[in-house]
């Protein structure tokens, strides 16, 4: 085993201040454009928004790290990338239909006390884990909850029932 080839490879001193340069730059840069760009909701990402992440860590990473790779090119990248982000956003908001389709819809999970299982077919989702998800909304039992609703985000809305009594099928786990 060769630790200093497989550490160090071929690096030199001058090479590793010019990743921490490029690094530098493009972190800055991209921080630069996230604040103008404005607050987005980072605790819940959409699909489109883990889309744009990916994309954004792949255009900083390779001038990071890659010496044929201009930094220009690299800010160049996130500049376009962060552009069609915004343009779609446009676009999404005036258009219903464009929305449902980059951004998705809720999706009704529980109705009057009882899963949908049609609906969980269609997104894929077990019993066990639209439980785990409605108990992290405090839910018991399945009768308490009048509509639940599955977001783009992954993360449940819960709809509670007027009576609120403890009915119907307790999701509560097996001690």
């Amino acid at each position: 085993m060769e630790f200093e080839r497989i550490f160090l490879g071929e690096l030199t001193w001058t090479t590793v201040l010019e990743i921490l340069l490029r690094t530098a730059v493009l972190f800055l840069y991209t921080l630069i454009l996230f604040r103008l760009v404005g607050k987005r909701g980072l605790g819940q990402l959409s699909p489109f928004e883990l889309l744009i992440i990916v994309a954004l860590g792949s255009a900083v990473g390779d001038p990071m790290f890659y010496p044929d790779v201009p930094v220009l090119s690299g800010m160049l990248v996130i500049t376009a990338v962060v552009g069609l982000e915004r343009v779609l956003v446009r676009v999404t908001e005036a258009n219903r239909s464009v929305e449902k389709l980059i951004e998705s819809v809720p999706v009704c999970v529980v109705a009057d006390g009882k899963l949908v299982q049609e609906n969980l077919d269609k997104e894929d989702l077990s019993k066990a884990e639209i439980e785990m998800l409605l108990r992290l909304q405090g839910v018991e039992h399945l009768g308490d909850v009048r509509r639940a609703y599955l977001e783009p985000t992954g993360r449940v809305s819960v709809f509670w029932s007027q009576t609120r009594e403890g009915s119907g099928e307790s999701i509560l786990p097996a001690d």
